[in-house]
């Protein structure tokens, strides 16, 4: 853990000095949609909840922002089997769903300095912790965009939508069997599909310095 600490300092040692004027922090929280994903057998379905996160932001001279975030969300998996397979059951499981990225905002300037829209892209991982069953972590996108409001030189507030696209994830596959010890069936997350999420949030601007 500490040798990961470390790489992670080293990468971001370059990224600070390049940086021009205020940092930023973001503390913010929303609602997600956890989306779903269909397989022959049933359909897996997060459930959507409310969503939490923290950004900074290092401004890059006059060319993008780099922003570094976390976001996550506790909510449930649900496995709803369809009719016709033998030995598939309806499943439910806690998930708490977490994103980790880095990326950049590209602002879209105004005549109002005060009003800032901007689109943002980043790129990380994303991690399903599941209570029964194995975690699973994958890569993962998000795009979006919104604007910031500030108040001051230093405080404001941030308002935005972004689409989430963890590139693959561990799905619900069934297994049965017969052997010496009779028959038996299961059910575990083994598969893989694209899940389509997003998320709507706001939060608070506290800028750092100039």
């Amino acid at each position: 853990m500490k040798k990961i600490k470390l790489f992670l300092l080293s990468l971001l040692i370059p990224v600070f000095s390049l940086a021009q004027g205020g940092i930023e922090i973001m503390p913010f929280a929303g609602y997600m949609f956890g989306g779903s994903i269909n397989f022959y057998e049933g359909k897996l379905k997060i459930t959507d909840g409310m969503d939490y996160g923290l950004s900074l932001v290092i401004p890059l001279r006059d060319v993008v922002d780099i922003e570094l975030s976390y976001t996550g969300m506790n909510s449930e998996a649900r496995f709803t089997a369809y009719a016709g397979y033998p030995g598939f059951s309806d499943e439910q499981t806690g998930v708490h769903t977490n994103y980790f990225q880095i990326g950049t905002i590209k602002k879209i300037p105004l005549s109002n300095p005060d009003i800032i829209p901007f689109g943002s892209f980043t790129l990380g991982a994303t991690l399903f912790a599941l209570d029964a069953y194995t975690d699973t972590w994958r890569f993962s996108v998000t795009a979006g965009g919104g604007v910031k409001f500030m108040f001051s030189d230093h405080v404001g507030i941030i308002l935005r939508g972004r689409l989430m696209l963890p590139m693959s994830f561990g799905g619900v596959g069934g297994y049965c069997g017969i052997g010496t010890g009779g028959s038996g069936c299961g059910l575990s997350l083994n598969s893989y599909a694209t899940l389509v999420q997003g998320d709507f949030n706001g939060g608070l601007v506290f800028k750092m310095g100039n």
